[in-house]
């Protein structure tokens, strides 16, 4: 059985948990100008924990907010002459991968990639190479990854049977990759997913129009 990763902590725990801490202390030195019958160093220490808490506060809004501002707009995949246009994306947002960067990847280079670069993929292009089951924790730095293109690839069952752990995941192109048992199982536990199938399909970004050479990928 797979080992599941230990939930990553971010920002958004970070301010979380010290709203909790220092709503917790402000009571507690609340509690104490009541038992000491309202000394000046128990309100001297209450006023600062009401400072601390309304600086956590104030923290937790802002992060939540940065983080509101982040979110992007699901993929809109829509199949015309042959060709799935994706949008709202551009070609920037593709990361397109051989045998040798998957290689790569898992000795790291992937962590190496700016958080800002990482955060901004949407489309993860692996074609005709060999997908190991642990290629499921380098896609995990992708965040807003939406769509996956694994046609023609060998891929380990593992990888399939796991995929639940890319939430944001919605679309796979899987040809020749997913074979038939397995899609039935998937299909139940990941009903959100759309699985493109039968023949080998082109990528196009955004429009016809402004075809680009992930596009043009047979």
């Amino acid at each position: 059985m797979r080992k599941r990763n230990r939930p990553a902590i971010t920002i958004t725990k970070i301010a979380i948990a010290l709203a909790v801490v220092t709503t917790v202390l402000a009571m507690a030195a609340s509690g104490s100008i009541v038992l000491s019958g309202g000394r000046n160093f128990e309100e001297g220490m209450h006023s600062i924990a009401l400072g601390v808490m309304l600086i956590a506060y104030l923290f937790l809004i802002c992060v939540l907010m940065m983080a509101k501002q982040k979110q992007m707009d699901s993929l809109r995949v829509v199949e015309q002459d042959g060709f799935l246009v994706v949008s709202p994306c551009a070609g920037r947002d593709c990361l397109v991968l051989d045998q040798t960067d998957i290689d790569s990847a898992a000795k790291g280079s992937f962590a190496k990639i700016a958080k800002h670069r990482r955060t901004a993929i949407r489309i993860v292009v692996a074609r005709d190479v060999s997908i190991p089951e642990s290629f499921l924790d380098l896609l995990a730095l992708f965040p807003n990854m939406g769509l996956l293109d694994l046609q023609n690839a060998k891929v380990a069952p593992e990888f399939w049977t796991n995929l639940e752990e890319l939430p944001n995941v919605s679309h796979v192109l899987a040809t020749n990759a997913l074979p038939a048992d397995l899609l039935r199982n998937i299909a139940i536990s990941l009903p959100e997913v759309k699985f493109w199938l039968g023949h080998q399909r082109k990528l196009v970004i955004g429009t016809k129009a402004a075809m680009n050479p992930y596009g043009m990928m047979e």
